[in-house]
């Protein structure tokens, strides 16, 4: 199968159905716009580390307008009479007019399509004409590094990126002890589809320059992903900084939920604030299962079985 699809910023909704069944395509073409065409060798390069998906060809992308709607339909429509069938098209991403665009090439041509919904946790399967044909959950398992590299990010897991040489073990802290019963506790709970500790990640930024990043804990379940920073003194705001720069693109851009787990302090109310404010969750490891209960309740787990929560 060659699936046709619709790139947007966020790359999430364009790898879902290739990480849903993988079985099923051979072939995929990312739709971009001129300001999208550099995400297809982000994504390019995460489907080639990632075992599920090497086998998929990435063809040359197809460049569209992203608000004329008469072009980007026969653009679409010579590109899907060219690649012939089978073929299955997903207009979830891109602007809403080239969605719109692509539906309409998808009618002329006898096209099946589908939708991604984030919000209900569902993949909708449509007849080329819009009748919906059937509903699936999502569930899709993807590692930290995986989903970190869908977002452009250098990705090393327990040393520096660049350090190849032999690094050596650095003297037990109480920050790298909470970090380890954090992570024990978390993979012990079974619950999660990836659990990562001492990440690290950089991102080339608009002047040239290199930015570097140390996560503590990384989770991942169904598509989504959490990140946990674990502090044992006082509490800044620096600290909750750090966590809530993450998802502005000058720095990562990571498509993540946030926690800040903490030991033997309590947070002051302008920290409470400010977390609030950023949607960092606060989490007291004196009890482990909480900890455990609050990734699970970041990721989904508790709201509906299986299922996930709109990003």
């Amino acid at each position: 199968m060659h699936l046709f699809t619709l790139l947007g910023e966020q790359p999430i909704p364009n790898l879902i159905p290739l990480w849903q069944a993988p079985q099923i395509y051979r072939q995929v073409t990312f739709v971009v716009t001129p300001r999208t065409r550099p995400l297809v060798e982000v994504l390019k390069s995460t489907i080639t580390h990632d075992p599920a998906l090497r086998h998929l060809q990435v063809l040359p992308p197809l460049v569209v307008e992203p608000y004329d709607l008469a072009q980007t339909r026969a653009a679409l429509i010579q590109a899907l009479e060219q690649a012939g069938p089978p073929l299955y098209l997903n207009p979830t991403g891109g602007t809403k007019i080239m969605s719109l665009a692509a539906q309409q090439a998808a009618q002329a041509l006898g096209v099946p399509w589908l939708y991604v919904s984030t919000e209900i946790g569902q993949i909708i399967h449509y007849t080329p004409p819009g009748n919906e044909v059937k509903r699936e959950k999502i569930r899709v398992r993807v590692g930290g590094e995986i989903y970190l590299r869908a977002h452009g990010l250098e990705v090393s897991l327990g040393k520096p990126i660049g350090a190849w040489h032999n690094i050596k073990t650095p003297p037990p802290t109480p920050g790298h002890a909470l970090e380890e019963d954090v992570y024990q506790a978390l993979v012990e709970s079974q619950r999660f589809d990836d659990v990562q500790r001492n990440v690290y990640i950089r991102k080339r930024g608009s002047n040239g320059h290199y930015i570097d990043n140390e996560l503590d804990i990384v989770v991942t379940y169904n598509g989504l992903l959490a990140v946990g920073s674990c502090k044992t003194g006082k509490i800044l705001s620096a600290h909750l900084y750090e966590l809530s720069a993450l998802s502005r693109r000058e720095v990562a851009g990571i498509y993540a939920r946030k926690a800040l787990i903490y030991r033997d302090t309590e947070p002051r109310p302008g920290i409470l604030r400010r977390a609030r404010l950023d949607d960092i969750a606060l989490v007291p490891a004196a009890d482990l299962n909480q900890v455990v209960n609050e990734f699970s309740r970041l990721l989904g787990l508790s709201q509906r079985h299986g299922g996930i929560i709109d990003v």
